[in-house]
């Protein structure tokens, strides 16, 4: 992967970049309850596998059930809502079949849209305003027009929109200070929605149309990769 840095920047030897991806898909839906639901009837419905072990104590109040799994997987319950989160690694081979099985076990839900989050973080190998100058400098390539009485910018935000052929995609980028155990990174962050509209057809249908959105749903990291490494870091 080639970044293409500031023409004044100098970095370190060895350069070290850390690449992180995760992904949420969520489905807003107003059926839908925390107090509904517990871990023994998602494991009946074969919705959780029955040899998935919990990485941390279940949370369960009436605004939440939250569910964290050894294999990375996460599910969260909230009041007309479910969202299921992975990071993208070897272990996400099991996302969507969890997914897939929500939806056919609760098929009588009226599913109001379809949501897939994917986030990226890039960093840069040295200091807080490297990321900062790459937007100012690389994307918008006017850096002086964004300072106000000679202050520069603490923070840097750019959003885009895609009107792709199935959904829309709004990709936000900005720089972020990030903490991995005791270590602070210092980077961009993309962050990618894509936003489906269900068709108005009989909820048969809309299941249907749902799980095959799912069962594609690695085209959606390919195109969100594609966009970030052929557009912006190429």
């Amino acid at each position: 992967m080639k970044i293409p840095f500031p023409k004044n920047f100098k970095p370190q030897k060895p350069l070290k970049i850390c690449d992180y991806q995760d992904i949420m898909i969520v489905l807003p839906c107003p059926q839908i309850h925390p107090l509904q639901f517990n871990l023994e009837k998602l494991r009946q419905a074969k919705i959780i596998p029955l040899h998935w072990q919990l990485n941390k104590p279940v949370v369960k109040n009436n605004h939440l059930l939250q569910l964290i799994f050894d294999v990375g997987i996460t599910i969260n319950i909230t009041i007309g809502k479910i969202s299921f989160f992975s990071k993208i690694n070897t272990n996400i081979q099991y996302f969507s079949e969890v997914i897939i099985q929500f939806l056919s076990n609760f098929n009588q839900y009226k599913y109001q849209k379809f949501q897939i989050f994917l986030r990226r973080f890039i960093s840069f190998p040295k200091g807080i305003e490297t990321a900062s100058k790459f937007i100012k400098e690389t994307l918008l390539n006017n850096a002086n027009s964004w300072d106000i009485c000679g202050q520069q910018p603490k923070k840097c935000q750019v959003t885009f929109g895609y009107k792709l052929p199935k959904s829309n995609l709004i990709l936000h980028i900005n720089d972020v200070e990030a903490r991995n155990n005791r270590n602070k990174k210092y980077g961009l962050l993309f962050r990618g929605i894509f936003n489906y509209n269900l068709p108005q057809k009989s909820n048969v249908d809309k299941i249907n149309y749902l799980i095959s959105i799912v069962s594609n749903y690695q085209n959606n990291i390919k195109v969100f990769n594609q966009i970030i490494n052929e557009t912006f870091l190429c």
